[in-house]
């Protein structure tokens, strides 16, 4: 109760030492499944993501571990080893979380990170498949996963040298109204329009691009106008 109460108070390393010694002292505990969990979070909240996922992983190997908490922990899991560069361990365990918890709440975010896994696995073509599930999933609906499987998708095909797709999911995201409540993904994507007509040697129109960003009211206030500022001195200067 005293390491939960410190975690609920933000005190992150305090309860991540005193989970990780109620593991120590009690290894044959009922409660292992969820100190281990708890111990896992508290390390993920100060950003310690190897020790983390550790715990996660763990916590995912008990037998009979209440579902719901396997499932916090699988999903833990697969974020983590993501976060540490274990991009084979995360695609098989989000494959896994998929199967296993068909109707969780998290499926959308499971399914958004089994695709960027495949992608920065070097398999860009099984991640498009795995992005096109989330926009088919619900045409009509709109959220970070959408605009995130977008963006990604375009940066399959940009990193595929397919240009033209690229461009054409990047400017879908720069024009559709329904995207409008997230603006720096639509300024990112006018930037990766440059950057696509820039490796298509396009360097005007790449130019007006940047521009576009500098000179627009709400997209030139994102973090991506930052790139486009510096993009074009380089282009200026070289």
């Amino acid at each position: 109760q005293l390491a939960s109460a410190h975690y609920k108070k933000g005190d992150f390393q305090v309860s991540a030492e005193m989970f990780e010694k109620l593991l120590n002292d009690y290894p044959e505990s009922k409660l292992r499944g969820s100190m281990l969990f708890q111990a896992g979070e508290s390390r993920f909240r100060i950003k310690e993501t190897v020790l983390a996922r550790d715990h996660f992983a763990a916590a995912s190997k008990i037998r009979n571990l209440d579902e719901a908490l396997a499932e916090s922990a699988l999903m833990r899991l697969g974020e983590t080893q993501a976060l540490t560069g274990q991009q084979k361990e995360a695609t098989k365990t989000y494959e896994n979380f998929l199967s296993r918890f068909k109707e969780s709440q998290w499926t959308r975010n499971a399914r958004f990170g089994l695709a960027f896994a495949l992608e920065n696995n070097d398999k860009p073509s099984e991640a498009i498949r795995e992005y096109a599930k989330l926009l088919e999933e619900d045409s009509k609906k709109v959220d970070l996963w959408t605009v995130r499987a977008q963006f990604q998708t375009g940066e399959c095909y940009f990193n595929m040298k397919k240009y033209d797709q690229a461009i054409a999911r990047f400017v879908h995201l720069e024009i559709d109204k329904s995207f409008k409540k997230y603006p720096s993904w639509q300024a990112k994507s006018v930037l990766e329009i440059g950057r696509v007509l820039l490796a298509q040697s396009k360097r005007e129109e790449a130019v007006q691009r940047f521009k576009d960003i500098l000179n627009h009211p709400v997209l030139g206030k994102e973090k991506a106008a930052t790139v486009a500022r510096q993009l074009l001195d380089q282009l200026r200067s070289g």
